[in-house]
């Protein structure tokens, strides 16, 4: 019975990770719910992220990117730039920086270089968000690289990024372990199926490893289950 119980529960975990679809409308990430567009806001979805003309050119973590970004910011690290297991933390990889350019708790979420009506400003255009046109910043729950005691630019509580993947330290899983039920897009590794190395970036585990902005699953996660079992971590650390 207990085995028939836990071959049940696996299901159901991979059934939810399927189930997860990129669908950035019904998720929080569609930040014109909260934009007037008569406010100086706007009713587009993906123009607080991405643009097709003008785009920033001197940023390529993220397609298209419509935000000014200064990627010569330097981060505190987890474990002050090692992990318990002795792998060195960098700073966080471009892909890293684009989420942060929203949830470092300092830059402004609406703040975008190219809005709607052919208004283009290198150094950011502020639109309408929850009311305002000054720089709204992410509150403490969700700013990543703020800390409770309102330190900024500071990632030593979260999960390190920047982080290069080796195989046996902290318990991880080849990079070549196949994935079932996770939102996985291409075969970045050459491994000819979801595996844990198409999770990485430069080899790195960065914020897009674990977490896809686009998904409509419970804090964006690929594995599309909200961690339940602990299923996420698990994946890659054989504990």
């Amino acid at each position: 019975m207990k085995k028939k119980l836990a071959i049940i529960a696996v299901l159901g975990i991979t059934t939810l990770g399927f189930s997860a679809t990129e669908d950035i409308r019904t998720t929080a990430h569609n930040l014109s719910t909260y934009s007037d567009p008569a406010q100086g806001g706007t009713n587009e979805i993906c123009v607080f992220c991405h643009t097709p003309h003008g785009a920033n050119s001197d940023f390529n973590g993220a397609p298209l990117w419509n935000k000014p970004i200064d990627t010569t910011v330097t981060f505190q690290v987890y474990g002050g730039g090692q992990t318990t297991a002795g792998t060195e933390v960098g700073q966080p990889g471009d892909t890293s920086r684009a989420c942060l350019s929203c949830h470092d708790g300092v830059s402004g979420v609406n703040v975008i270089i190219n809005a709607p009506g052919d208004n283009y400003d290198p150094n950011g255009i502020y639109l309408d968000y929850r009311g305002s046109t000054q720089p709204w910043k992410m509150p403490l729950s969700f700013a990543i690289g703020r800390n409770a005691a309102g330190g900024y630019y500071d990632l030593r509580d979260d999960h390190p990024v920047g982080v290069v993947y080796t195989e046996g330290r902290a318990d991880l899983r080849p990079p070549s372990t196949p994935i079932t039920g996770w939102n996985i897009s291409g075969d970045k590794d050459g491994s000819g199926g979801p595996s844990i190395g198409d999770l990485l970036r430069n080899g790195k585990v960065e914020c897009v490893s674990c977490h896809n902005p686009h998904l409509n699953a419970p804090r964006f996660l690929r594995s599309g289950d909200g961690n339940t079992n602990s299923n996420l971590c698990t994946t890659c650390h054989n504990k």
